[in-house]
């Protein structure tokens, strides 16, 4: 056999084991998806259809066909009851309102509210808007599929200006107090549930099914030598820097190791317990990362040190910790805690940072805490969620936050942080996202075993909650959490609990930090 026959196999051989490798990849592929589409929506070359949606994303298209009937989304549909409503509380209302017309008969009150309607007399009017809202917004969102909000626009509109010119006109001091108390009833609720309906549409149900389609279309392209096998599990991450290449070899270089800087989205150990899950589809984002730890780091350093408008909220002499309140233009209500600890400023502020993942055992303002990135030993992503407030009238709320920390002049040590988005921690279903501000902790130290601690929150619950309820929600929180940590940093002292020392030399002398 000659060398080109065997060139010949061998070329042969490789083209096979390449079609065989690659319909393996198809059919690993498409057993993939199959797990997640319906019978109908499956193709055979493993192709989503654009009706396809995955049940575990709690999301579904906006509308879809599915055996040839076209269905619509669930937020949609509750904006379709949300309309039904309005008609059924309008007519339920008026009636009641007839009933208090004491004309004897309801009769003889219907009659005179519909056959011998007045402008200025009857609000029979009110339940022919609700109709007219109903029919035209029926028509436009449930049997046109409309993904436009002028229709609901222009009903909204019609009935302000409608009851606009009712209220003046209206003859109230024709009726007794009963009915015209029962008239401003009737009148209010048309006018609120037809912002609520604008409201609603706006703000839930197009923006909702705008991200379902955009899902949905991201799960609708072919499959090619590209495409991940898990379906959908790179939606929405950043595509900068997905990818590096390692640094060659220095020349005459006998060894084979690679730095540990070689690859961008590598973190450093840290050196102890705490797991951090290394996310390398980052990438570019940890610049991104450091730069929202840093400003907020600096805009915690400059408030926390503005002596300025301070208000006294609650005092607490027997442990010593007092709580103010600032507000600023654009971040709102601001509280500070003061008080002190018999710890060092070291052993205080790595309590707070490398064992921040135990506090759900000694703390009852929180559930949970964990690292979700880590970026350097000064700077990472972390993940927390609250417990109930207020005797349960403020819920759980998490919140994802990046924090950074340094070491100031005289053994001050900031830790500070601000809200910011993860892939590993969307927003649960279950909770509501709450958003922090620039917020910090700091560690002055007085004494060998003794340090003041301050606490700057900054923090929006969201939510529809009265202003009071979160400012006395907040206040207890910090004095309950300023309290657990008094008892835990006394207990690992009484009890010489050997903890983990930090990696990082640098705090151990108490340098400023660049």
């Amino acid at each position: 056999m000659s060398i080109n026959d065997k060139d010949d196999i061998m070329s042969s051989a490789d083209v096979a084991r390449k079609q065989q490798a690659h319909e393996a990849g198809r059919i690993l592929y498409n057993s993939f998806n199959s797990n997640a589409t319906d019978s109908g929506n499956h193709q055979p070359n493993g192709f989503v259809s654009p009706g396809y949606h995955r049940p575990s994303d709690g999301l579904e298209p906006c509308h879809s066909t599915c055996g040839g009937q076209r269905r619509i989304s669930t937020v949609r549909r509750t904006f379709c009851l949300l309309i039904l409503f309005d008609l059924i509380l309008s007519f339920i209302l008026w009636v009641i309102y007839t009933q208090f017309l004491n004309m004897g008969e309801i009769s003889k009150a219907l009659r005179t509210e519909i056959v011998e309607y007045h402008f200025d007399s009857s609000l029979f009017d009110t339940v022919i808007l609700a109709f007219w809202r109903f029919m035209v917004l029926i028509i436009s969102y449930a049997v046109v599929l409309s993904q436009r909000p002028w229709m609901v626009a222009i009903t909204t509109f019609g009935t302000c200006l409608l009851l606009l010119f009712k209220i003046f006109y209206f003859k109230f001091t024709t009726h007794s107090s009963n009915d015209s108390a029962i008239s401003y009833i009737v009148l209010l609720v048309s006018f609120v549930i037809a912002w609520v309906e604008t409201w609603m549409l706006d703000f839930k149900v197009l923006p909702r099914e705008k991200k379902d389609r955009e899902r949905n279309d991201t799960f609708a392209r072919p499959p090619n030598e590209r495409t991940h096998l898990l379906a959908g599990s790179q939606h929405n991450l950043p595509i900068t820097d997905q990818y590096y290449s390692p640094v060659n070899t220095p020349i005459e270089s006998d060894s084979e190791d690679v730095p540990s800087d070689a690859f961008h989205s590598m973190p450093g150990t840290r050196g102890h317990s705490r797991s951090a899950s290394v996310n390398l589809s980052l990438g570019g984002q940890e610049q991104e990362y450091k730069k929202q730890g840093k400003e907020a780091l600096d805009a915690a350093w400059i408030l926390v040190n503005d002596q300025e408008d301070w208000k006294l909220e609650t005092s607490r002499e027997e442990i010593g910790a007092q709580v103010f309140s600032k507000y600023l233009p654009k971040a709102g209500k601001v509280f500070l805690l003061k008080g002190y600890v018999d710890a060092s400023a070291v052993e205080s502020f790595e309590e707070l940072w490398y064992h921040i993942e135990e506090s759900p055992q000694w703390n009852p303002t929180v559930l949970e805490m964990r690292c979700l990135q880590h970026i350097d030993e000064n700077i990472e992503v972390s993940y927390q969620l609250s417990a109930e407030a207020a005797g349960g009238m403020v819920s759980s709320r998490d919140f994802v936050t990046v924090q950074c920390w340094e070491v100031k002049e005289n053994g001050v040590i900031i830790s500070a942080g601000s809200g910011t988005t993860h892939p590993d921690m969307p927003e649960q279903k279950k909770y509501v996202r709450g958003d922090n501000g620039p917020g910090c902790w700091v560690y002055k130290p007085m004494s060998d075993d003794r340090c003041e601690v301050m606490w700057m929150l900054n923090t929006n619950l969201k939510g529809w909650l009265p202003q009071y309820l979160i400012d006395q929600s907040l206040s207890g929180v910090m004095i309950d959490f300023y309290k657990a940590l008094r008892e835990r940093l006394t207990y690992l002292r009484q009890t010489s609990v050997t903890r983990e020392p930090s990696v990082n030399s640098a705090i151990r002398p108490m340098k400023t930090i660049a």
